[in-house]
């Protein structure tokens, strides 16, 4: 990202405060802050004016501060960030602010309020819907990102056996990233095997991995800030039973389904209800317990949903999973999750490796 980039968000966000009659607006949102400026350090506030825009931090961050932002007005803030942006206020005379109110805290908004007397005006989203469709940089990051995900997932596949722990699986995928340019882990990532591959959230844990049972891998990494995930299934040992096979070619009908209607303009509810219509149509409808997908992007959970309560439209740029799963107590768990970017005629799938289960150890 250049400072062009940032420069026509910021204009863009200064567009929507200003037809919103207010004066300038206050963002506070680490992530938010980070895509209007392109700023990764963890105490920053930018103050968006139709005059100047500040850029608030404090002097652990000076040096990093007059390397990434040094096209904004910088105030350094000793005393804290909220002394320096009440300064920054009364002398650009505002009178309406906006702010983030899913992220200022009551403590935060009653400090602020004493120290400078404005109208405080909360917008929620201001950014991140903004942030729901993605440049070709973005799209470009969120690749490089899928790619070393899914080398990592090949890697460790290829050499897993019986007798390794969640745990040590878990951290040969994150070893592999990590080694090949991965600046973090997009979240935890879970490794669930036997029984616990029902959890659809299911952490690496202790368990050992033992012959004859599933694997279900969900990694993730971030590169120039930007998150991958992908998730498939394994069998270790043995072939798989014909009622896991058979399930794991329901959930990938219902991914397959969910492709085929996505495309600008297409409710994200929609795209849901093609998922989960296949697996209530073979009798799993209340094993189907999340939304088939979800935006990606600086954050692994971005806006838009795909669930059964999003009537969101899609539209060009936007970066989706798609990941329906059936999760049967006691028994196993399948899900299969694509990174696909919706165009002008439907979508490109940005993940790579095939969807059928990796087999290890067969006969």
């Amino acid at each position: 990202m250049t400072p062009i980039h940032y420069l026509r968000r910021r204009n863009r966000v200064l567009s929507t405060v200003a037809d919103s009659g207010l004066d300038g607006a206050l963002l506070t949102r680490p992530v938010n802050v980070r895509y209007l400026t392109g700023f990764t350090g963890t105490n920053g506030w930018l103050l968006v004016t139709a005059e100047e825009v500040f850029f608030l931090t404090d002097p652990r961050y000076q040096q990093q501060a007059f390397a990434q932002v040094s096209d904004l007005s910088i105030v350094i803030a000793p005393r804290g960030l909220a002394k320096g942006f009440a300064e920054a206020v009364i002398n650009s005379g505002m009178e309406r602010v906006a702010f983030e109110p899913h992220h200022v805290t009551v403590i935060l908004r009653e400090q602020l309020e004493a120290m400078v007397d404005v109208e405080w005006v909360p917008f929620p989203m201001l950014v991140e819907t903004q942030r729901c469709c993605k440049e070709a940089e973005e799209i470009e990051a969120i690749r490089a990102a899928l790619l070393v995900s899914e080398a990592a997932f090949q890697e460790v596949a290829n050499g897993l056996a019986p007798g390794q722990t969640e745990i040590e699986v878990a951290s040969d995928l994150e070893l592999y990233c990590r080694r090949h340019g991965a600046e973090s882990m997009a979240f935890e990532t879970i490794v669930a095997s036997g029984s616990r591959s029902a959890l659809p959230h299911g952490v690496a844990s202790t368990r050992c991995i033992e012959a004859g049972e599933p694997i279900m891998i969900d990694l993730g990494c971030k590169i120039d800030g930007y998150c991958s995930d992908l998730t498939r299934m394994i069998w270790c040992g043995g072939m798989p039973s014909r009622h896991w096979l058979e399930v794991h070619d329901i959930v990938n009908a219902a991914r397959a389904a969910a492709l085929e209607t996505i495309g600008p303009g297409i409710a994200a509810i929609e795209v849901d209800a093609a998922a989960r219509e296949v697996i209530q149509d073979v009798g799993f409808g209340p094993a189907f317990v999340h939304g088939t997908g979800h935006g990606v992007g600086l954050e692994i959970h971005e806006s838009p949903k795909v669930s059964s309560r999003s009537n969101q439209p899609l539209e060009v740029g936007m970066v989706l999973t798609i990941e329906p799963g059936l999760y049967l107590e006691g028994e196993f768990g399948i899900r299969i999750e694509d990174l696909v970017c919706v165009t002008e005629d439907g979508c490109e799938c940005l993940t790579t490796l095939e969807t059928e289960p990796m087999l290890r150890g067969t006969a």
